[in-house]
């Protein structure tokens, strides 16, 4: 190794070979301890992050509920120091066997606790205005009681469209409520009653149509929701143009503006 090079320089001779190395660029300048930040990390930072609540069952969705605010929310315990107008979202699940919904909102107010008083730290999460028929349809299945048990094997869609169904064998037309549909059943509020079990028809105009289609159903629970009654319908496809009716006319209620 030769001592005679000028200072930030040195020679090293390998085999034979030299390979002139300058300390400056070999050795981390002090700005480089701070690597770049990732993906991950910026998605992980509170100012980009929306914290998430989750809501287990009914009885914990009832007590929760704040029904001021005009879209509806929430009370979520919790000890992080969120400020009101912070995004945050509430996955709410009714039950083992119903598919969870995620809601979304932005904090109202922040309560400390009170041990001593038994008053629990939490803030007050009021819903977006676009989350307000998410809302009403989570108030009508946990109103509905705890009789209700979900098997579906198709995925639901909210709706909010006004129908008449009437029992099997019956004339008469009674006034309710789709609130959600798929390929499997539907939910439908009502102030008429309607026995466990019955076979009904509903009646309703798909986007696009100009006259009433109708579909026959079993009702496979009843509730109650405030004045209104709920119940839940399994289509009945008497043959196979009947099930291409029902698939049709889940396409069109779920198809975005100008797509039917």
């Amino acid at each position: 190794m030769r001592r005679d090079l000028p200072l930030g320089q040195l020679i090293v001779e390998i085999l034979g070979q030299q390979e002139r190395i300058s300390p400056a660029a070999s050795m981390p300048r002090a700005a480089a301890k701070s690597s770049p930040r990732t993906q991950d990390d910026k998605a992980s930072s509170p100012a980009s992050s929306t914290r998430e609540f989750v809501i287990k069952n009914v009885r914990e969705f009832h007590a929760s509920y704040q029904p001021s605010g005009g879209n509806g929310g929430v009370f979520c315990p919790t000890r992080s120091k969120l400020k009101p107008g912070d995004p945050v979202s509430v996955r709410v699940r009714l039950g083992r066997r119903q598919p969870p919904m995620m809601m979304y909102g932005r904090v109202a107010w922040r309560r400390p606790g009170r041990h001593l008083l038994k008053i629990r730290a939490g803030i007050g999460v009021e819903f977006l205005p676009s989350e307000r028929l998410k809302c009403d349809y989570l108030l009508d299945l946990a109103n509905a009681g705890t009789g209700v048990r979900s098997r579906r094997r198709h995925e639901r869609v909210l709706v909010d469209l006004p129908i008449t169904w009437r029992p099997v064998g019956s004339t008469e037309g009674l006034p309710g409520k789709l609130r959600d549909i798929g390929r499997g059943g539907a939910f439908v509020l009502s102030p008429a009653t309607v026995p466990d079990e019955s076979q009904v028809v509903l009646e309703l105009v798909p986007p696009g149509a100009q006259v009433p289609m109708a579909f026959t159903g079993r009702v496979a629970w009843t509730g109650k929701t405030g004045l209104e009654n709920v119940f839940g319908i399994e289509w009945r496809a008497r043959d196979a143009g009947g099930g291409r009716r029902i698939k049709e006319l889940v396409r069109r209620l779920t198809a975005p503006p100008g797509g039917a």
